[in-house]
């Protein structure tokens, strides 16, 4: 098994970036194996693997409050770690906004780092080109310069010779910013009230509730194609999912991957909703309604739909 196959593209990469000093630390979330703790088989492999390949890389997890294993070249057991002072560990430029943003009243900005692969092996049509290394979430765009200087680092750092053998034929052709507007919920909500067309980051924002929610890409494929934004059923359909993501009750036990019982019965219910859902849906469909009065799902989003994984995240936080 290829160093890649063990660890993942954005692991290595991140790893590189740790090692070459480019950023401070990483993060392995045990989360997004569907495991709980380092401890874990999968994200124990993970993390043995990266610290064999770099050697100089200490690996801290006993530490409060835990939100996975960081990999440093400084030691952080022992230590109270918020999600701001995690942020700082991590090299976020806005580790500062995390106690400053609301992002259920106020508009900000989800600012990520990407490697676009320029070819290898590892291209398939479900795993593209464009490799996230991190994201970060800000109250405004005040930091992208100290973005796009780390952007420029990153790409020196994985171009050099030294790590040819690790990336296995994998070239980086460039390392890129990309901003993603984020919509309140409440003002999304006014907005359905109120029957205004819904701009692409706000039908964006509508797919990641559903994402949140459990919900399978066909329904929200469903959402983007055939859904009635001026159709009174439809509408209250969709502001009912709405007020139960920003209020759902299943936050009390995040992360569900603590308790597997009761996540595979929660992905039950959710199936069985969704087909609920569909019919509903079906059933109430005006012809005298134009799908979401022409508002129409981005290509690039459609390919993200392929790929996402059900996950919790943390507010402000990436998975890297």
């Amino acid at each position: 098994m290829t160093i890649i196959e063990q660890i993942g593209r954005g692991n290595l990469l991140n790893s590189i970036l740790v090692n070459e000093n480019v950023r401070p630390a990483m993060l392995i979330q045990p989360a997004d194996y569907n495991e709980a703790t380092g401890k874990d088989p999968k994200t124990k492999s993970i993390v043995e693997a990266i610290k064999q390949q770099f050697p100089k890389l200490l690996s801290s997890e006993d530490y409060q409050t835990y939100q996975g294993v960081i990999l440093s070249k400084s030691d952080y057991n022992g230590q109270e770690i918020s999600l701001e002072r995690m942020g700082e560990i991590l090299g976020y430029p806005c580790y500062q906004d995390f106690n400053q943003t609301h992002p259920e009243e106020e508009v900000a900005y989800s600012i990520s780092v990407y490697a676009k692969q320029a070819n290898g092996p590892n291209i398939t049509l479900f795993n593209g080109p464009n490799i996230t290394l991190f994201a970060n979430v800000c109250k405004d765009q005040s930091a992208l310069e100290q973005f796009k200087r780390f952007a420029e680092e990153a790409k020196l750092a994985l171009d050099k010779e030294e790590y040819k053998g690790q990336l296995e034929g994998m070239a980086i052709d460039n390392v890129d910013v990309e901003i993603t507007e984020t919509i309140p919920v409440q003002v999304l909500i006014a907005r359905i009230i109120e029957n205004k067309k819904l701009e692409q980051s706000e039908l964006d924002k509508i797919q990641n509730i559903l994402f949140n929610l459990g919900f399978s890409p066909e329904l929200q494929l469903y959402f983007m194609d055939h859904f009635q934004y001026t159709n009174p059923i439809h509408k209250g359909i969709l502001l009912d999912l709405i007020v139960r993501f920003k209020n759902n009750p299943l936050l009390a036990f995040a992360p569900l991957q603590d308790y597997p019982k009761q996540d595979k019965e929660v992905g039950e219910i959710t199936q069985a909703l969704e087909k609920d859902l569909l019919d509903l849906l079906e059933k109430t469909k005006q012809s005298t309604v134009d799908a979401n009065s022409g508002n129409k799902m981005s290509r690039r989003r459609r390919k993200k739909l392929a790929s996402k994984r059900k996950t919790m995240s943390i507010k402000g936080l990436g998975s890297s």
